[in-house]
């Protein structure tokens, strides 16, 4: 091989070897860039979708705070309604107070009571029991009209008094059955119609 073939050889092979790097490099760049591309995608669609995720979550959060604000002007409403509701509850246990200190208008309905309760009982015999301040409220006159309107009862008084607003509280003498005629339990049977009647006349309910 003379030196201008062996030269002609050189440069035919770097030739090649050029021809080949270039090719490599355009691919390796092609490849690259589309590496890049992908990647500026993937990132644009990740970005997008934490956008729409904070959106979400914001959204969410937001519905979350409405929902709970409501509901605690909800529940606040309702309290102050019930409490007015206990205040109208509480006023008529005061009426009934007011009540049982005046005589003309407590002793007929107490002697109601006693007598009501001797009748439902149904026994010869029946023990009344009343509070410490009627205790001291019983009278010949008390005592003569029970006997006159419930005659075919034998009446006895307990000297124990018991815990109530007024009213009476009349057992057999054994006190195997007990009649509880109290305005305590006249109140508390009523309570349930007291608490639909004074939200249907303060709230429309």
């Amino acid at each position: 091989m003379t030196m201008s073939e062996a030269n002609k050889f050189t440069q035919d092979i770097l030739k090649v070897a050029r021809e080949k790097a270039d090719s490599i490099v355009h691919e390796a760049q092609a490849d690259s860039q589309h590496a890049s591309d992908e990647a500026r995608t993937a990132i644009s669609r990740e970005a997008d979708s934490i956008v729409r995720g904070a959106r979400a979550d914001a959204d969410a959060v937001k519905r979350r705070q409405v929902s709970e604000a409501r509901h605690r002007v909800k529940l606040r409403e309702q309290q102050e309604k019930d409490k007015i509701v206990e205040d109208v509850l509480e006023e008529v246990k005061k009426q009934a107070s007011k009540l049982v200190s005046d005589d003309t208008r407590y002793i007929p309905l107490l002697t109601h009571l006693i007598e009501s309760g001797l009748r439902e009982l149904g026994s010869e015999s029946a023990l009344v029991h009343l509070n410490k301040a009627d205790l001291k409220r019983v009278s010949s006159s008390l005592e003569q009209s029970i006997r006159k309107n419930v005659a075919h009862v034998k009446v006895e008084w307990s000297k124990e008094p018991i815990e109530a607003i007024g009213g009476a509280l009349i057992s057999s003498l054994d006190g195997k059955i007990r009649i509880v005629n109290t305005l305590d339990q006249r109140f508390e049977a009523l309570e349930p119609r007291l608490l639909i009647e004074a939200k249907a006349s303060l709230f429309g309910e």
